[in-house]
């Protein structure tokens, strides 16, 4: 069986787009960076949003296992909050 070649990140950024309403999410992109791919996580704190980022990244091919999940749990979905996730992005070159 074949082994896939993961690709390495060059670099990465994260960003902590905060506790929003799935209707007014704006989403993220990259546009005007130097970045080629982007990832958006939910959860119910910053820390599962972008473990559900990095693993869609890994799922399509990028090598993630370098990149810490330091994210804080600062600004928890407060229980109730049915349409209300965290939302956590990654962009990768």
């Amino acid at each position: 069986m074949e082994e896939s070649i993961r690709k390495l990140p060059a670099r990465h950024q994260i960003l902590d787009h905060g506790v929003e309403y799935e209707q007014y999410f704006q989403g993220c992109g990259t546009s005007f960076t130097d970045y080629t791919d982007v990832y958006t996580g939910i959860g119910d704190s910053a820390k599962e949003a972008l473990e559900d980022a990095l693993e869609q990244a890994a799922t399509c091919g990028w090598d993630v296992d370098s990149i810490e999940n330091n994210e804080s749990n600062a600004l928890d979905v407060t229980e109730g909050a049915d349409e209300c996730h965290h939302y956590v992005s990654i962009r990768l070159a």
